[in-house]
């Protein structure tokens, strides 16, 4: 029986590790520099933390969750989102006692949700997200704006588009649903919408079928009472001043309840990839208090899907990782010389070289194709005669130059070469 990996997941390996893991470094390269730090938390969390938190009415909660009950009959489900965990963790482990004020954090790791499979999206992906907790200014909510166009501009992505809207509260969120519900009850509209009518009229804003139905809708953000107005307009005030283009987009409400005030997603689009949303996120002020009401922490964040990022870069044809390559590649001519170069091997590593040789006992042709192959710099080749002298024959595959070093010079010869 032919044993396959599950729906929705993949297998990396090589070049396809490669520009994760390179990716991975870029991100924690740039987020050090706005002074964030790392956070971890369990691949599985209890169930009842993202049905309180997420939205029981959104696709995530009422779909795409993968659920599993333990031996106590205790339900879990493994993580949808990383927003969630991170607050609880803050919250378990009191790290606004602990740390500087705001907290700021990031994360990466494995999400899971159980949706129809497609390019880009998968059941298991990597998920990038940050997390400013304990602070409320629009100066910051822009930091966290520019942090995340400047990772897709640090990647080599243009033809970035900002999307921005802004969620209002009480009263005035009220009368707006009100409004939007009169709105939609003169729309036909796919059975979903129709649930989330009733349930929560924000989520059919999300609706992918019937999106284009919704442009002349009430804008929520000409709702906003005078001080989130103008938070709002003072977040546009500094976009525009620093010369980051935006465009308001009142549809956007993002898919998870938590969020008010700012909603934001960055998109791009190419000949190929046609309004790709790369990043989203916004600010959730009342999440901590509503997982803890004995705390009151505003917080402001976003998250991305590498896998949709990675595949943009490789349609733009982008790529982030550095050419594999071999400093040495050690052709053995006898046994002696592969006794012998196990610890030529065991010299150079250690000494920060990159070096390999042939285990399959093949003739010196073949040994010559893999240092084509692997990339190698130089050709390291060792018989009985070079052993005898106690030299080896270097030879600079770019130039064809070879020489005898003798043992004791081969470091220097091979950092040389470098």
């Amino acid at each position: 029986m032919l044993i396959q990996k599950p729906r929705g997941t993949e297998d990396l390996y090589y070049e396809a590790a490669k520009e994760l893991s390179a990716l991975e470094l870029v991100l924690r390269s740039i987020v050090s520099q706005y002074n964030y730090h790392e956070i971890r938390t369990p691949i599985f969390e209890g169930k009842d933390l993202f049905t309180r938190t997420v939205g029981e009415e959104t696709d995530i909660v009422s779909k795409e969750m993968f659920e599993l009950l333990d031996k106590k009959e205790r339900e879990f489900v493994l993580r949808p989102e990383g927003t969630v965990p991170t607050i609880r963790s803050i919250i378990e482990n009191k790290l606004y006692g602990k740390y500087e004020m705001p907290l700021k954090l990031f994360y990466i790791g494995s999400m899971f949700r159980y949706e129809r499979p497609q390019h880009g999206r998968l059941r298991q992906f990597n998920q990038f997200g940050v997390e400013v907790v304990g602070a409320k200014t629009y100066l910051l909510d822009v930091e966290t704006i520019l942090l995340a166009y400047n990772i897709l501009k640090a990647v080599g992505l243009n033809n970035l588009t900002l999307k921005l809207n802004c969620l209002t509260t009480g009263e005035n969120k009220e009368k707006y649903i009100n409004d939007l519900k009169e709105f939609l009850s003169g729309q036909d509209l796919c059975a979903d919408c129709q649930t989330r009518i009733k349930k929560n009229p924000l989520r059919v804003l999300d609706c992918k079928i019937d999106n284009a139905k919704f442009d002349n809708a009430p804008k929520i953000y000409q709702y906003l009472t005078d001080q989130e107005a103008k938070y709002f307009d003072n977040i546009q005030k500094v976009l525009a001043k620093l010369e980051v283009s935006f465009e308001l987009d009142h549809k956007l409400v993002r898919g998870l309840d938590y969020y008010t005030a700012l909603v934001f997603e960055i998109n791009f689009s190419d000949d190929q990839a046609k309004d790709l949303t790369l990043i989203g996120g916004g600010r959730y002020d009342n999440l901590i208090h509503e997982l803890d009401n004995s705390l009151d922490y505003p917080a402001v964040g976003f998250a991305m899907g590498l896998e949709r990022l990675l595949l943009a870069l490789k349609n733009n044809n982008l790529k982030i990782s550095e050419e594999d390559y071999l400093d040495a590649y050690i052709i053995c001519l006898s046994d002696h010389a592969r006794y012998f170069a196990s610890s030529l091997m065991l010299m150079l590593r250690t000494s920060g070289f990159k070096v390999d040789t042939d285990y399959l006992e093949r003739g010196v042709k073949a040994q010559f194709k893999s240092i084509e192959r692997l990339n190698a710099q130089n050709a390291i080749i060792i018989g009985d005669e070079e052993l005898k002298k106690n030299v080896v024959k270097i030879k600079n595959q770019k130039t064809g130059k070879e020489q005898e070093v003798k043992f004791e010079k081969i470091i220097n010869v091979l950092g040389k070469e470098k």
